[in-house]
C-alpha cells in the first residue's frame, strides 16, 4: 500500500507551503486542513457496526464540515466511491474519500496538511500503518510572531505563544520517536528555504515520491489556492517563489520578548540546532514567566476537562 502523507507541526511554520510544494506532484494530491481524519478515527464507534460503516452518517458529517467542503469535493462522488468500496473500518472509508479527491485532480496518491495533527500522531499512526509524517519545525520566535500577528488564529501573548509552540513541538517529535525514522521525517521551514530543491529531494525519497521539477513552481498556482482558503490575506507570500527573511524574529520581536521566549522554550530551541542570544533573564522577568506557565496549565487542564463535563451533563440529562 502507497503511504498515506501526513503534513503536520505547530501552525505558522510553514506547512501551506511545503504543502503547496508537494501538491504540484503529478501523482500527489494534498488536502489542505480537512480535518475530518482525527475526529472519525477517534468516534470509530458512531460509524463502525460489526464489521461494516454507516456511509450516510458518514457522509452526512463530512458535509456538515466546512473544512471538508472546502475541499471541493462532490457529494456524489463521495458516495459512490464509498459504494464502491469494500469498507469494514472508518479507515478504510477514509481511504476511499482521500482516493476519490485524488482521482478528481488526475492522481493516484493523496495526503493531508493538517498542522494539529502533531497531536495526534500515534492515533493515526495506528489507524494507518502505511502512513508517513512529515513534521515540519520553524523557529519558535518566528512561529510567536505569526501567531501574534494573527490573535484569531492561537495564542494572543507571546508566553502562551511560546508555550504552544513548545508544547507542540514536543508531542509531536516524541511520538516520531516511538513511530521511527521510516514513518516519521523532521523538516526545518528555514532548511527548506535556504535548499529548496535539496530539501524537497530528501522529503521525495522518505514518502517514495520522484522528484520533479514543477515542484518549484508551486507558486504559479499560488493565485487561484490563495482565493479559496477562509483568510487569503494571511496565504500572500505562496504566490511567490520561496523567499528568504519573511519573518525574522531578529529585527522584528522586541529585545524583551526575545528573552521571555527562550526562558520558557529555549531549550527546546538549543535542541533542534537554533541559535540562542544567551541574553540572561531577571528575577523578575523569571517570576513573570513562572505566573504565565500557571496560567497556561489551568488554561490546558480546562480545555480537556470541559468536553469530559459536556458529555457526562448530557448523560445525565438522559437519565432524567
Amino acid at each position: 500500500m502507497t503511504p498515506f502523507v501526513f503534513f503536520v507541526g505547530s501552525g505558522r511554520s510553514g506547512t501551506t507551503l511545503y504543502r503547496n510544494i508537494f501538491d504540484c506532484h503529478r501523482e500527489l494530491a494534498m488536502t489542505h486542513e480537512a480535518h475530518f481524519v482525527a475526529p472519525m478515527v477517534k468516534q470509530r464507534k458512531r460509524y463502525e457496526d460489526d464489521g461494516s460503516v454507516a456511509v450516510d452518517r458518514l457522509v452526512d458529517d463530512l458535509y456538515g464540515d466546512p473544512n471538508f467542503r472546502r475541499q471541493g469535493l462532490d457529494r456524489q462522488v463521495v458516495v459512490a466511491a464509498l459504494a464502491a468500496a469494500t469498507l469494514r473500518t472508518v479507515p478504510d472509508a477514509v481511504r476511499a474519500v482521500f482516493a476519490a479527491y485524488a482521482a478528481e485532480h488526475g492522481k493516484t496518491r493523496y495526503g493531508d496538511k493538517t498542522p494539529g495533527y502533531v497531536t495526534s500522531i500515534k492515533l493515526l499512526a495506528d489507524a494507518f500503518p502505511e502512513s508517513r509524517f512529515v513534521h515540519i519545525i520553524r523557529d519558535g520566535r518566528d512561529v510567536a510572531l505569526g501567531y501574534l500577528d494573527r490573535e484569531e488564529w492561537g495564542p494572543s501573548t507571546l508566553p502562551d505563544a511560546a508555550f504552544y509552540w513548545a508544547s507542540r513541538v514536543g508531542r509531536g517529535r516524541a511520538a516520531g520517536r516511538r513511530l521511527g525514522p521510516g514513518r516519521y521525517l523532521e523538516s526545518r521551514y528555514e532548511d527548506l528555504v535556504a535548499d529548496p530543491e535539496g530539501v524537497t529531494h530528501r522529503l521525495c525519497d522518505f514518502l517514495d515520491l520522484g522528484y520533479e521539477d514543477q515542484m518549484m513552481r508551486y507558486h504559479e498556482q499560488g493565485a487561484r489556492f490563495i482565493a479559496g482558503t477562509k483568510d487569503p490575506h494571511a496565504f500572500g507570500g505562496l504566490a511567490k517563489p520561496i523567499t528568504k527573511g519573511m519573518r525574522d524574529w531578529r529585527t522584528e520581536m522586541a529585545p524583551a520578548d526575545v528573552i521571555r521566549f527562550e526562558v520558557i522554550a529555549g531549550g527546546l530551541l538549543g535542541e533542534l540546532g537554533y541559535e540562542l542570544t544567551g541574553v540572561p533573564a531577571s528575577n523578575a522577568v523569571r517570576l513573570e514567566v513562572a505566573k504565565a506557565r500557571v496560567g497556561w496549565e489551568r488554561q490546558r487542564l480546562l480545555t480537556r476537562i470541559e468536553p469530559l463535563a459536556k458529555a457526562a451533563r448530557r448523560k445525565a440529562a438522559t437519565i432524567r
